[in-house]
């Protein structure tokens, strides 16, 4: 269990964890890594080139987290890469039973 008691960030190297947490644990679809992004913070015009380079939605889902991980666009306006941000942004794209477990497990 953690229980923190100011909020965690989250950095690069937390990315097969992130990744795990949500498609491994929680099914989180792949194919949401866009709408996701938007609401992490990453910028249209990345999202469209993380699409055109990457064929396949587990690869795009990656470079999208990877993305946030290392903070790129705007991410940090939306509170930087923590597990805080992650759960608002579940929130967003109606994926309210991952953002509770996120909540209750690292909140």
């Amino acid at each position: 269990f953690k229980t923190p008691l100011t909020p965690i960030k989250l950095d690069i190297k937390d990315l097969a964890d992130v990744i795990k947490e949500l498609t491994s644990d929680q099914h989180l679809p792949c194919s949401v890594w866009y709408e996701l992004g938007l609401q992490l913070g990453l910028y249209d015009d990345r999202l469209k080139d993380i699409k055109a380079d990457y064929g396949e939605s587990v690869e795009r889902f990656r470079e999208c987290m990877s993305a946030w991980l290392r903070g790129e666009d705007k991410v940090r306006e939306k509170g930087g890469p923590s597990w805080s941000s992650l759960a608002t942004a579940l929130d967003t794209i109606d994926q309210k039973s991952i953002a509770s477990y996120i909540r209750n497990k690292y909140l």
